[in-house]
């Protein structure tokens, strides 16, 4: 065989590569459309959740209304956007996200401007409360001694 056979030969194998490739996509296209779909589904969620939480944190309220409120305008946003398949878990799951990015943006803020805040030791950002060393009382001053003028 010569070169050309030999080329002529690859040509026609990556032909039916291809052809075979081009196969399985038209008879899995519904399915990769449709997880592409869920994919962008999930995106959405996820920019919708992170708006509503910085709202929801502007209007202050309890750790409880916070989390009622947040869920609602999510699952308003998504009916206004015709995303009605979305399950409260996963509502929840994504409000949780969102307040650790928030919280872990804030945390990275305060470590680069330190001027903001500059009694705030990093191990104290980064330990929860109950956690944290208290400061050492000094040391009770000894009673004075009962000097009479004599010395005794």
């Amino acid at each position: 065989m010569t070169i050309k056979d030999w080329i002529y030969l690859g040509i026609t194998v990556a032909s039916y590569f291809i052809a075979v490739i081009a196969g399985a996509y038209a008879r899995n296209k519904a399915k990769i459309n449709r997880t592409t779909r869920a994919g962008q589904a999930y995106d959405v969620l996820g920019k919708i959740a992170t708006n509503a939480v910085h709202e929801v944190e502007f209007l202050g309220g309890t750790s409880k209304e916070k989390r009622q409120m947040g869920y609602e305008l999510i699952n308003q946003a998504l009916h206004y956007m015709g995303i009605n398949d979305v399950t409260a878990n996963m509502i929840y799951g994504a409000l949780e996200k969102a307040v650790a990015a928030m919280r872990l943006a804030d945390v990275e803020e305060l470590e680069k401007d330190p001027a903001v805040n500059q009694d705030v030791d990093e191990k104290d950002i980064m330990q929860p409360v109950d956690q944290l060393q208290k400061p050492e009382s000094p040391a009770p001053a000894e009673p004075a001694k009962d000097v009479t003028a004599d010395g005794k």
